[in-house]
């Protein structure tokens, strides 16, 4: 198969060595193991360093059958912004331009946001009868009206508007959905005005445990000795920064052995300083490499994930959800909805926004070996049935090896028939 991924915003291999491989990079790599060409399409901006890898168009190869091609786009700084709204629209016009130009793919995957992306990829497809699936991350433009202030809503109510017709249309015109939840899937599908038909499937975030997790035993920012909660994420307004202050207060008064540590960066890192001005139970890593981050969940005994609880949240699961659980740990949750569900289903965490409570459940987990350990292997359990990347990006493949074949069956039927109404018009005449 030739297929075309689009996705930015993301860790690419070769260009971001010290990264994590995400959703995107590891089906490109179990593409290219089972020996499909593929090009990912994306940009040459990295969103979370807010740095350019290259300062033109660049095709970087990975593997022999493995290329990215890399746009060009102006950069930005904030992530709600004019520039960004530029950058993606240059991206998904050099799309456009590039694919009229290259070979046919025989399958588009194309992750949901950016629209203007999913939008070049929708059309291409239709032109050319080729099959795009829309893979749906986040719920944009939904989530700016749940999000920003009511002064800000109003200034860009034009362009909210403008991005939800495309919406609509890119999910009624996908030949098929995916998402990370059911929850997103249905959005996409009820987006769409579309009855959900076989191909419309969802598949979790799939994380891949190291397994060379032992090569930083030198690395001493960790205290070992403590009982450790780490929070891994950028620094940005998708976090309640607040809570995360209220819960190390109490848990200061507590127990002085229990520690936060905070790994990451972004534009909300002075609103976070500020917060914790004075605790001394928090500790700041900063950015930190894959090898690191590793570490630091290697011994941790909680995973922090004090998202808002907005609707975006309440129907997704994030790429935290399943890096804290890969390494057997409780996770404490400030948002409700789909990840509280599975929390309560399996036993291994706490989802509330009380921090008072979610203190208790902490110092409780610390001083109660027995249960800590039955709520770890229940981390693990949830991991093992439904998280475990290899597992879940074989099954994603399998399905668009399955969509391919059956489009190509598909197109053998029609010559055929359109061969023997040819032949049946010959005889009549």
């Amino acid at each position: 198969m030739n297929i075309w991924l689009l996705r930015t915003s993301e860790p690419m291999p070769v260009v971001d060595k010290d990264e994590r491989t995400l959703r995107m990079g590891m089906i490109a790599e179990e593409l290219s193991k089972r020996g499909h060409n593929v090009t990912w399409f994306a940009s040459t901006f990295n969103h979370f360093t807010k740095q350019q890898s290259f300062d033109k168009d660049t095709i970087v190869k990975v593997k022999e059958n493995y290329y990215l091609n890399l746009s060009h786009a102006p950069a930005y700084k904030k992530n709600i912004s004019l520039e960004r709204i530029l950058n993606h629209k240059v991206i998904a016009n050099k799309f456009r331009k590039k694919a009229k130009n290259l070979k046919k793919p025989d399958l588009i995957y194309v992750a949901y946001p950016i629209i203007e992306y999913a939008e070049e990829a929708v059309k291409y497809g239709k032109k050319n009868n080729i099959p795009v699936i829309v893979d749906i991350r986040d719920l944009w433009p939904d989530i700016f009206n749940h999000n920003l202030p009511k002064w800000m809503r109003l200034l860009a109510s034009p362009y909210i508007k403008l991005m939800a017709h495309k919406a609509k249309k890119i999910m009624k015109n996908a030949y098929a959905i995916n998402s990370i939840s059911d929850a997103m899937l249905n959005w996409g599908l009820e987006k769409g005005n579309r009855t959900k038909n076989k191909m419309d499937r969802y598949f979790y975030i799939g994380y891949n445990k190291p397994t060379n997790i032992d090569v930083l035993e030198e690395y001493k920012e960790i205290d070992k000795s403590k009982f450790n909660i780490s929070f891994l994420a950028t620094i940005n307004n998708q976090f309640d920064y607040e809570k995360i202050a209220q819960l190390a207060r109490n848990l200061e008064e507590k127990d002085k052995n229990i520690i936060i540590n905070i790994c990451g960066d972004g534009p909300q890192m002075n609103e976070l300083k500020e917060q914790i001005k004075g605790l001394n139970n928090i500790k700041l890593h900063g950015w930190l490499g894959k090898d690191e981050l590793s570490y630091i969940l290697k011994n941790s005994q909680i995973g922090l994930a004090p998202y808002k609880n907005t609707f975006d949240f309440q129907m997704s699961v994030s790429n935290k959800f399943a890096e804290y659980i890969a390494y057997n740990l409780p996770i404490a949750l400030t948002s409700g909805g789909y990840m509280k569900s599975l929390l309560e289903e399996y036993n291994c965490g706490i989802s509330t926004p009380d921090m008072d409570r979610m203190c208790d459940y902490i110092v409780e987990l610390k001083n109660d070996r027995k249960k800590y350990d039955l709520i770890s292997n229940n981390a693990k359990k949830l991991y093992e049935e439904n998280f475990q990347a290899k597992k879940i990006y074989k099954d994603l493949v399998d399905y668009l090896e399955e969509i391919v074949g059956g489009k190509k069956n598909e197109i053998r039927t029609n010559r055929v028939w359109e061969d023997s109404t040819k032949s049946l018009r010959s005889s009549i005449k």
